[in-house]
Formats: structure tokens, sequence, C-alpha cells
């Protein structure tokens, strides 16, 4: 019985292939897409799984109960303090390994001057980082590889960028051109959807000659602490005993210790769902997408059906029953959409370059490995097929032998006519709505991306240098590179716009004392905001003619005076009465493009330069190669031994994390527009093609009665912009919604024009899918087109 089913089934896909080629493209794309956003959410939500003790290990953070006004929408900070991880190891036998680490931050490592990788991925760990972390050691010995100062373990690629080989144990790494670092061993790279993914890592011990930190450290907030938990401890009862660690200390009370899974490092940290969010919206276009294939596939079965009733007639009347005809049904249907999923995963693997290329990950795919995946995939497919089948299976077996003979009994049924309706409404409220949701977020990225961001950006180099040696004078400096026309201008900072950022709390004067602001503090040269070209609202600039401003006064901006509930802040005082205020400056953005503008706190910097800094130059457009070569010079004569590299403002801004998401989701959107597009086609091209052929002869008698080419095409056409319009309705709410409720503190408002736009798109979309088959049964001999049976 079986294969009689298989080989009725084959013969009619033969038999209408244009209904047969239709289906398998249109459930190919569907399942292509479902399969790449199932892979994509499937990557985002195993961040870290590549670590062996994945669910016991916690990061240990600090949330802040006297904050008020947190910043980016969160009080938790990821920083602790290195004595931390010491208080927890001997107070607290639940926590079976506690380990620190440090970002290294923005460095340069060498094999001498001249060989030098700039590198941003670097951190400083102690002896237990790999007790609790999982690394495959390809050289060297993992239990010692840490335990000595001035160690160093590379990656993989790293150790190639340096060496040109990855057997280096025993070579000798300068870091920053000043510090010789032994390397005690070399590691395979983690997966890229890995949170701690350093290019290499320096032993913790090093931190105490280079810095004066370690182990014990109380007071240096910049260090990350990771805890292994033991095998069946709770979390929650983990946490709550170390919540008021630092209880004990009066200016750190209010420091809660929080334990943040693994799993939410990456994620939500600080329960902030923005990205979660996105990851749904995503999920949600995979299920449109897999439907609209789906309604396509059971529209053109109707279709199908409709044109097959002698034939079922027929087989009841030489006594085949009805659960054969319904079994014959659902086994073509199954089977179309089982040829159309390993299709689907042949276009996958293909395509799969592409889309990460798309979205900026590194996703893999293998069938053997993901076994798993494709069976989940297997019996979707099995369930599309039977549900696309079901109705006109049970419909046909159902009805009379006499009404199937009669023909195109299906346009008769109203419930099915209307069922159609209902399948292409959907479809077009689909295509609409992603259609309008790109639109409306490819405006976003290009009002992100010419923003005011409360400074001139144009014109700006900056470069990050950690000075050693002799100090240097910054405004001698300064005097040397303005003798060139090249050079408009030079400022130096600890933190700078797009490129790094100082964070801290401050209390303020006529506040409770106990309760702080979360701000970014900053370190300026006196010029810093003429560089900028930003504007003083109140007060004065810093100036030489004010001696006592360097580590007494500060300018703040105009956020920080809000929070401080401020509305003529000079003169008033901040950080337990050590700053005076002496301005506001405006809001300018220097953290990221997502988040709110946050207070700010900026301090006059001392002339001679010491340890990190950014220097930032505005330069004119028109000899900025020159202006270049000429800070590099002056740089390397001022600091001979300290590497560098200028780089334009732009690549900072451009790198910012929340943009670079901007543009993920962006370029993601539309690449699933398209394939939603090109099922709309698919799906529209097959559907007028049956109703042509439903209609030839109607066609046909209404030409020989005077019905105009134009009259024809209308008349295919017609039920279609009453659907799209009823579409309209569904997805003009539903696009605005999800757009309003897409977070961001910069977001533009929804425009108008975009749903008109989409809307005309959509309609362009329906005639060019129809008009080819509409234009040719228009145009066609009515002779022809009733000699059709």
């Amino acid at each position: 019985m079986n294969s009689i089913f298989f080989k009725l089934s084959i013969r009619k896909l033969k038999k209408t292939k244009v209904y047969s080629i239709t289906n398998l493209v249109g459930l190919t794309v569907g399942f292509t897409a479902f399969a790449l956003i199932a892979l994509f959410i499937r990557y985002e939500m195993n961040w870290d799984k590549s670590h062996e003790k994945y669910d016991r290990i916690y990061r240990v953070q600090i949330r802040n109960t006297n904050a008020i006004h947190p910043t980016s929408g969160n009080n938790i900070s990821p920083h602790n303090r290195p004595v931390t991880a010491q208080m927890i190891e001997r107070q607290f036998p639940e926590f079976e390994k506690v380990t620190v680490i440090n970002e290294a931050g923005s460095t340069f490592l060498g094999t001498d001057a001249e060989h030098q990788v700039h590198d941003v991925k670097g951190i400083y760990a102690d002896t237990c980082f790999f007790d609790v972390f999982s690394f495959s050691f390809v050289g060297g010995e993992q239990q010692h590889a840490l335990a000595q100062p001035y160690s160093v373990v590379l990656s993989e690629t790293l150790a190639q960028k340096l060496f040109n080989k990855t057997n280096v144990i025993g070579e000798f790494v300068l870091l920053e051109n000043k510090h010789p670092l032994t390397v005690t061993g070399v590691y395979r790279d983690l997966p890229f959807n890995s949170s701690l993914r350093p290019s290499y890592i320096i032993s913790f011990s090093s931190l105490k000659p280079l810095a004066g930190v370690d182990r014990s450290s109380f007071w240096a907030k910049d260090c990350m602490v990771y805890t292994l938990l033991e095998s069946g401890v709770e979390a929650k009862n983990a946490e709550a005993k170390i919540q008021h660690l630092f209880a004990a200390y009066e200016n750190l009370k209010f420091g809660e210790m929080q334990l943040c899974p693994l799993s939410k490092v990456y994620l939500n940290f600080n329960d902030s769902n923005d990205y979660l969010i996105i990851l749904k919206l995503f999920g949600l276009i995979g299920v449109f997408i897999l439907i609209m294939s789906g309604f396509n596939y059971v529209n053109l079965s109707l279709a199908q059906a409709s044109m097959r009733g002698k034939e079922v007639a027929v087989k009841k009347v030489i006594g085949s029953r009805r659960w054969q005809l319904v079994l014959q049904f659902l086994s073509e249907t199954v089977g179309v959409c089982v040829v159309a999923l390993v299709m689907g995963l042949v276009a996958t693997a293909f395509l799969l370059p592409l889309f990460n290329s798309v979205v900026d990950k590194q996703i893999t795919f293998s069938l053997i490995t993901d076994w798993k995946f494709v069976l989940s995939l297997l019996l979707l497919a099995v369930c599309v097929g039977l549900l696309s089948g079901v109705y006109p299976a049970k419909f046909m077996a159902a009805s009379k032998i006499t009404t199937l003979f009669k023909g195109n009994f299906l346009n008769k049924q109203r419930d099915t006519f209307s069922l159609k309706k209902a399948l292409v409404t959907f479809q077009f409220a689909i295509s609409l709505f992603l259609i309008v949701l790109t639109a409306s977020f490819s405006m976003q990225i290009r009002y992100v991306a010419n923003k005011d961001l409360g400074f001139q950006r144009d014109g700006l180099l900056y470069s990050e240098l950690n000075a050693s040696g002799n100090r240097v004078d910054f405004y001698q400096l300064r005097d040397r590179l303005l003798q060139h026309p090249e050079i408009v201008d030079v400022a130096m900072s600890k933190n700078f716009p797009f490129v790094n950022q100082g964070g801290g709390m401050t209390n303020w004067e006529g506040g409770d004392p106990n309760e702080k602001v979360t701000c970014r503090f900053n370190t300026v040269s006196y010029n810093y905001f003429t560089l900028l070209n930003t504007n003083l609202t109140a007060g004065r600039n810093f100036a030489t003619a004010f001696s006592g401003d360097v580590g007494k006064s500060c300018v703040i901006n105009e956020a920080a005076a809000k929070c401080f509930g401020w509305d003529d802040p000079i003169g008033k005082r901040v950080n337990d009465n050590q700053l005076t205020i002496v301005g506001v400056v405006e809001d300018f953005i220097y953290h990221d493009m997502h988040n709110p503008v946050e207070p700010s706190v900026l301090i006059l910097a001392p002339n001679e330069i010491e340890g990190n800094w950014v220097f930032a130059f505005r330069v004119r457009e028109d000899g900025a190669v020159h202006a270049r070569n000429i800070i590099t010079n002056e740089l390397k004569m001022a600091f001979p031994n300290d590497p560098f590299e200028v780089k334009d403002f732009p690549s900072a801004f451009n790198s910012e994390y929340s943009f670079k998401i901007y543009h993920s989701v962006n370029k993601t959107l539309l690449f699933f527009t398209v394939l939603n597009i090109l099922l709309a086609v698919v799906g529209m091209f097959g559907l007028v093609a049956f109703v042509v052929a439903r209609r030839t002869k109607e066609i046909g008698i209404r030409k020989i009665n005077g019905s105009s080419p134009l009259g024809i095409f209308h008349l295919l056409n017609r039920e279609y912009y009453l659907l799209l319009l009823l579409a309209m309705l569904v997805a003009f709410p539903s696009a605005w919604l999800v757009y309003t409720s897409l977070p961001s503190a910069n977001k533009l408002p929804a425009q108008p024009w975009i749903f008109v736009m989409g809307t005309g798109l959509l309609l362009l979309i329906v005639l060019v899918s129809t008009s080819y088959q509409t234009i040719k049964a228009a145009t066609r001999n009515p002779i022809d087109a009733l000699r059709y049976e």
C-alpha cells in the first residue's frame, strides 16, 4: 500500500510541475529561514557553554543599594575588589574555587621594539583561573602556567601573530615594549560565543610589581571575581551568605554581593532584557516565515484539490475508502515537506557563511554533530505536511461522488473560500509587517549614525598611550604640535567618547550622604571642551589663571545637575565635598548610542603626563594624512619607549557595541525580509496560476463578450486589493507596537511615510507576482481558452 501511495505521489508531482516546483521553492525558503534563525538563537543562548563546569560558574558582582538614578538602567557593577576572593575562600566552604581577573585593556605585545601587536583582549588571572574555566592547552602545563610573576599564556592565534608558530614555550614577549614576559603555555582559541575570550593571560602576581595590586588589595576596584560553587549548592543560598560581605566597612556597606550565573553574563547580567527582546523578535520572524511558507502550501493544496475532484470521484467509485484517500493526500504533503526540508538544510549550509557575515557571528552547522537539531526540524516538517494536507484531504474524502464529478466544487464552498482569503491576508500582513519594521530600523540606523553627539566629530584623531619614563609636559608637547597648520587643537584626558569610559559613584551637597549617583569621572586638560567644540551653559571653563583648579574644581554636565536637583550648580560641591563645581557643560554622548546620557564629573588634569592617557587631535580634513604623520613623529620623540597607534575617531564610533548591534539587527531584518518577499512572490505566482487555470473558460467567454485585457487583468487581481487593505489593519498596529517597544534612548519616532511606502512596495510585489499569469490569461486567444478541456 505504501509503495502505491509513493508511486501515485510521484506521478502527481510530475504531472503538475508548476505546482510541485512552487511548493518546493516556497517550503525550502521557509525551512532555510527558520533553520538560520534557530541556529542564530541557539548560538546566542549557548554563550560560555564550552566550559565544562558552566552550570556551577558565577560572577561575583556588586549591586549598589544606595545608588539613585542608576545609569544605563542599572545599579549593578561587574567589577569587584581583589580581596573579595580571599574573603570568600576563607569564610565559605560552599565556594569550591574563587578566581580574580583584571582586564589588561588596550596594550601592545611584541617580540622586539619593531614587531608589536596591538591587543585589547588580554587579562591578568590568578592560579585558580584554569580550575574554574576550561581551556585546552597545546603547549605548557596548565597547572603551573600562571604560578610565577611575569608569566604569560598565549592563544594559538596570538602566538602565530607574534612568532609564526605555536611551539613557543620559554620564549619572551615584551609588554608595552618594556616588561619581558615568559611564555609558559599556549591554548586553543575559545569559541567566539565566550564572554571571556582572552587572547593572552598574564599571571595576576605580575600586577604587584607593575601596578601595586595583588589578591589582598582592598581598594583596587576594577577586577572581576568568578567562583565555582560546590556540586549541589544552591546559588541563592550561597549568595545570601556573601550578600553583606563588606557590611562591616562603613564606606562599603551599601555594596551587596550578587552571584550572576555564567549563562547571564552575556545576555543580561544586570537584568536588562534589551537583547533578549531582540532575540524574541528574531524568533517571531522565524515562526512568521515558516507559517507563511506553510500557508503558501495550504493555499496551493486547496487550489490543487479543487482540480482533483474527478480523480477522487473515480477512486471512490472503484472502492477506495475514506482513510485511504486521506492517507494518500497526507503522504503527498508530508513527502513534499520532507524533500523541501532536505533542500532547506543544503541551502542553510550554503548560506551560513553569508549569514555569519551579516550577523557578525561564527555559527557552525553539521548534519552529524547537530543531529538533534536536524531531527527536530524533521519532526517539524512532518507536522507542517500534516497540517497543510489535513483539511483538503478530509474535505475531499468526505465529499459526495456526484459533487466531485461536477468539478471546481470548492468555488461553491464558502468556508474554503474564506479560509483562502484568511491565509492570503495573513501572508500579506506578515510581509507588510517585516517591510515596515525593516525600513523603520534602517531609518533608525541612519538617524543614530547622523545624530548630533553634542560635540564636533569631524576631523578627530586619537591615540591611547601608557606614558612611562621621564615625565613630559603636555602643554609643551601641545605647543609643538600646534606649530603645524594641519593640526588645529590637541587635548588629553583619561577617557574619551566612544574610546573608553571611567565609572564611579559620588554624593552631592544637599543630598543624603548615604545616597550616591553612578556617574562617569574623567580627568581632562584645560582645552578639552574647546577641542570637542562643546559649550558651557553655566559657570566657566578650567583656566590657567585659576591655579587651584587642579584636584579641587570640576565641571559637570547637565545630566549631573539634573540628577542632583540643582538649578544653579556653580559653587556647590560633590564627592564628599572634595570638588567644587565651577562650570556646567552641555550634555554630549560619550558612552553609547543606546542609553541616555549619564551624569559626568570632569576634573582638571596636571600638566605632566604619566600613566595611561588618551590624546585627542583636531586636524584639518584636507591635511589629515600629513597631520597623522606629524602626530606620530612627535609622539615617538616624546615617548620613545611607549608603543601607540593613531586612529580615526569614526573607527571608535562605529565599533561601539550598541551601534554594532543596531547594524547587525538591521542587516538580519533585511536578510529575512528579502526571503519573506521571495516567499510572497512564489506563493502568489503559484496561487494565481491555479486561479487562472480554474477560470480559463470564464476568461474566454468574457473576452468573447467584449472584456478588454485590462478588464481581465483587474478581474483576476481585484480580490487581492481588499485583502491587502485588511492586512494593513493587522500589520500597521503590530509593526508600530514592536518598533516603539524596542528599547533605545535615541530613537527616531515612527515615520508615517514608511507605512505608506511599505504598502506601495507590497502592492508592487503582488502585481509583479501575478502579472505574468494574469497578462497571459488576459491576452490569450479566447478560442484556445474554450478548448482548454
